[in-house]
């Protein structure tokens, strides 16, 4: 199981920020309002730590030196060019601005979950950087709020077939078909035949890399 660090001193969203992960099925290791805190806290080895600015001890880029082979992503209201440039080039996978919409901080997991599948691999295509690197797009003709809530199934889950997607989301059969073969084909799910299954087939659908 993934394991998360948040560093947050405003303690209601740090609360948010714990049960949106947890939910994902991530693992809340710490939460710390401070700098020398989460710079303790690294002793138990967060694979990802969601990482506010301002600190009442010191900023919270200062602490990106010692988060190198961590995946970062910052969480702040700091939105001027140079904080968000050394935000950047100092190692952090992403950086939102507050206020955001949950379905931003769940593209940032995704993207965080996409990366750790490479160590899976031992090398890889173009076209698996280009769909990591690029922010994802919605398929032409779905609707993105639906597609984030296919896309919240698959937080921390095993494989979903077409109607366990559309039971799940009160979709017709034909619709969460759509949708699935929509994300397959723009490479955020991948798709696989159970042959298992009784009668014809079985297809199942799960995050790409995962």
């Amino acid at each position: 199981m993934d394991r998360a660090l948040i560093v947050e001193d405003d303690p209601r969203v740090a609360s948010l920020h714990r049960a949106f992960l947890e939910a994902e099925g991530v693992q809340v290791v710490g939460v710390v309002a401070g700098l020398e805190a989460a710079l303790s806290a690294l002793a138990l080895e967060p694979d990802l730590v969601l990482l506010d600015l301002y600190l009442p001890d010191g900023h919270g880029l200062d602490l990106l030196p010692a988060l190198v082979g961590t995946y970062v992503i910052v969480i702040t209201a700091a939105k001027d060019v140079p904080t968000v440039e050394r935000a950047l080039l100092g190692g952090a996978m992403d950086y939102l601005v507050k206020p955001f919409g949950q379905s931003r901080l769940r593209e940032a997991l995704s993207r965080y979950r996409a990366f750790r599948a490479l160590r899976r691999k031992g090398e890889v295509s173009q076209a698996d950087l280009d769909r990591l690197l690029a922010r994802r797009r919605t398929p032409k003709g779905l609707d993105p709020l639906t597609l984030e809530r296919v896309l919240s199934l698959f937080g921390g889950r095993e494989a979903l077939t077409v109607e366990e997607v559309a039971l799940a989301l009160g979709l017709s059969r034909v619709t969460a078909w759509r949708y699935l073969e929509g994300m397959r084909r723009e490479g955020l799910l991948e798709g696989e035949t159970d042959p298992k299954g009784q009668g014809r087939p079985l297809r199942r659908y799960r995050l790409a890399g995962s």
